[in-house]
Parts: C-alpha cells; sequence; structure tokens
C-alpha cells in the first residue's frame, strides 16, 4: 500500500533525484529483500521437511510444494495425534459446544489452535478448488461442491471449513 501511494505521488512531473522517488526505490528494495528472504526460508524448510510427507502432500492437486511446506511446518508431526479430532482441536477447527441444563447448541469452530495453521489450510482449499476448476480432480474438491449445494445458505467459510475437517482427515 504504501509503494502503491509513493507511485501515486511520484508522477513523471517529479524530478528524478526527488525525495518521492527515493523513498519508492527503498520501498521497492525492502519488498525484494523480503521477497528474497522468504525464498531462502522456504529452501531451508525443504531441507529440514520429512520427504514422505512433502510428496504425500504434493500428491494432492491445487497443493503445491510451497504450500506443502507451510502446512508441515504449522502441523509438525502430524503421526503424534492419536485421532482426527486431535488434530481438528489443534488447529483449531473443531466445533465449539454450548451445554446448559438440557440445552446443547454447536456453536462456531473454537479457533484454539493456531491461526496461521487455519489461514493456511483454508489457502490450501481454496487451490485446490481452483485445480479442480482446471481439471484436476480431488476428493476434497468434490466434498467441497456437495457441502456447498447440500444448503442454499452455506457460506463459502462453512463449505472451506468442513473441507479443512477432510482434509486433515485424509
Amino acid at each position: 500500500q504504501s509503494l502503491i501511494r509513493l507511485a501515486k505521488v511520484a508522477c513523471p512531473a517529479v524530478k528524478k533525484n526527488s525525495a518521492h522517488i527515493r523513498g519508492l526505490k527503498m520501498a521497492i528494495n525492502n519488498i525484494l529483500s523480503a521477497e528474497e528472504e522468504c525464498q531462502t526460508a522456504l529452501q531451508e524448510m525443504a531441507k529440514l521437511a520429512p520427504k514422505r510427507d512433502l510428496e504425500i502432500l504434493t500428491s494432492i492437486p491445487g497443493i503445491g510444494k510451497n504450500t506443502a511446506l507451510r502446512i508441515i511446518s504449522e502441523l509438525g508431526d502430524i503421526r503424534r495425534f492419536n485421532n482426527p479430532s486431535q488434530l481438528n482441536a489443534f488447529v483449531g477447527v473443531d466445533p465449539q459446544v454450548y451445554e446448559s441444563d438440557n440445552l446443547t447448541a454447536h456453536l462456531s469452530i473454537s479457533k484454539r489452535g493456531t491461526a496461521i495453521g487455519r489461514k493456511v489450510l483454508y489457502l490450501a482449499i481454496n487451490q485446490i478448488q481452483s485445480a479442480k476448476k482446471v481439471g484436476n480432480p480431488c476428493h476434497i474438491a468434490d466434498y467441497y461442491e456437495k457441502r456447498k449445494r447440500s444448503s442454499e445458505t452455506a457460506s463459502h467459510k462453512k463449505a472451506a471449513i468442513a473441507s479443512i475437517h477432510k482434509l486433515l482427515r485424509t
């Protein structure tokens, strides 16, 4: 946003050595160095990630190496969980339950777990959906579509959370 704001101010009428141009160049250099650091971090993550886990995740249409590395880094070794419910709770996509006397209500997700993990998995579901649109079918994308069609009031987020459950069980 800062770069766009500086670019709007630094129109062609501004001299080459003005403060606006220097600010614009500094912002561009910051973005390029941040991108470089991100690529270096991903390369380091690729060296540390278990190869078999990486192969399994990248075999799902729509999940590339970058997304698989991010999922592995957020979830760690999923073999430490005894069942999918524990993994769902770790990520924070397990449903909250409110109980009072005879009333039992199922609320939204608990959000107890890692917020970044939820974001990465949400983006993975979107990528899986995009991959299906270009001809790479996947049972998770089919499940998303089924959940979306099952209720006219179901939002994209509810179907995506249900698909995250399915992805974590897979």
